[in-house]
């Protein structure tokens, strides 16, 4: 049998694997490979579209966001645990890195918000476009 020790919460077995490492891993491989490509392979955000990470808050309110893409206008944005954030409220800026103006939810704090990823839903093509035959 082996023992199992306990130390500030971390279980490791006499083989010196720890959860800790196990965890270091999946870090490293989660931001190498996020980087790669705006769709995130994860459940905690499975169907979002990483939008970028809140950089500022404007003189009105808004959550200012340099985004990867440009959302539609009023799209919902979320943080990683699919709490709704806010709602885009403008595109702005070039077309190659355009930033984004987000409209708060009331019970958001603005300043807690800082330095967070957010995320769009993933829109599908709907078929309510022009038929041409």
């Amino acid at each position: 049998m082996a023992a199992f020790v306990v130390k500030g919460g971390i279980s490791t077995d006499g083989t010196g694997c720890s959860t800790l490492k196990y965890i270091e891993k999946n870090l490293i491989y989660n931001m190498a490979h996020r980087a790669l490509s705006t769709s995130y392979k994860y459940d905690s955000v499975s169907g979002l579209k990483l939008l970028g990470v809140v950089q500022d808050v404007s003189h009105d309110g808004r959550l200012i966001v340099k985004a990867r893409f440009a959302p539609r206008a009023g799209a919902v944005v979320r943080d990683n645990l699919k709490v709704k954030i806010g709602r885009v409220a403008r595109v702005f800026g070039p077309a190659r890195s355009p930033y984004v103006a987000i409209r708060p939810e009331k019970d958001v704090g603005t300043l807690a918000v800082l330095g967070k990823e957010v995320y769009v839903l993933e829109e599908g093509d709907h078929g309510k476009g022009k038929r041409r035959d």
